[in-house]
């Protein structure tokens, strides 16, 4: 099934619209902590773990290992997070929470629920469900766009 071209349309404008606005949302909470937007992207990654590997994050982040090594250097001068060598790959670098990591993680995601909660009591209480549903959903079409559009790795 085809969709309208101008449903099309203010779909692309409504989720650019939504990408910058949760970009200014995203930096009144890294305001309120005091840490950079790098340290904050690289934080949030850490939601549901405690360890992450430095080419994952690199990845995920899609930033240079150079780029990576930065923020993770800042966090760990803060006492955020340690770098130590993967148990599984020698060759790897593992990067691990700490105690205060976790705690820099654990106050993301409380200030991250507060804000949101703030603006949900912006919609009428029926209108929340829908809403939650509806983003849902796109998120779970954009996973499946992604899976299929993954690039492919070089072969050469």
């Amino acid at each position: 099934m085809l969709c309208s071209q101008e449903y099309v349309s203010s779909m692309a404008k409504l989720v650019f619209t939504l990408r910058q606005k949760c970009v200014l949302k995203d930096s009144q909470i890294v305001h309120r902590l005091g840490i950079t937007n790098s340290e904050y992207m690289c934080l949030v990654q850490f939601l549901d773990r405690d360890t992450i590997g430095v080419k994952q994050l690199a990845k995920q982040l899609e930033i240079t290992s150079g780029g990576v090594t930065r923020i993770l250097t800042s966090l760990e001068d803060k006492g955020n997070i340690k770098r130590r060598i993967s148990r599984e790959d020698r060759r790897n670098i593992d990067v691990h929470l700490t105690r205060k990591g976790k705690a820099m993680v654990d106050h993301i995601s409380q200030e991250s629920c507060d804000l949101h909660a703030e603006i949900l009591n912006h919609f009428e209480p029926d209108h929340q469900r829908p809403l939650m549903n509806a983003i849902d959903q796109l998120i779970k079409a954009i996973d499946k766009w992604l899976a299929t559009h993954e690039p492919k790795a070089d072969t050469a």
